[in-house]
């Protein structure tokens, strides 16, 4: 699974850092510090959770498996 992060909709919540602080990682100012990022099959779970706390959407999950791309939105 991977995880791609649209800067222009973070806020700077923090809310998917709650989930998984492992894979989420923050700037000095709380925003996403990545793009798009290779999830560890054992973070999968929580990078998943994450993205469905962030309240504007700015993380979608990209499946590996057979089930298309999703969007925040579908895991909520």
């Amino acid at each position: 699974m991977r995880i791609k992060v649209h800067p222009s909709l973070c806020m700077g919540s923090g809310a998917c850092r709650q989930f998984a602080s492992s894979v989420y990682l923050l700037d000095d100012e709380g925003y996403l510090d990545l793009q798009l990022l290779q999830v560890p099959p054992e973070f999968e779970r929580d990078a998943a959770y994450g993205a469905s706390a962030c309240p504007n959407g700015a993380i979608t999950v990209i499946s590996d498996g057979p089930a298309c791309d999703r969007r925040v939105e579908d895991h909520r």
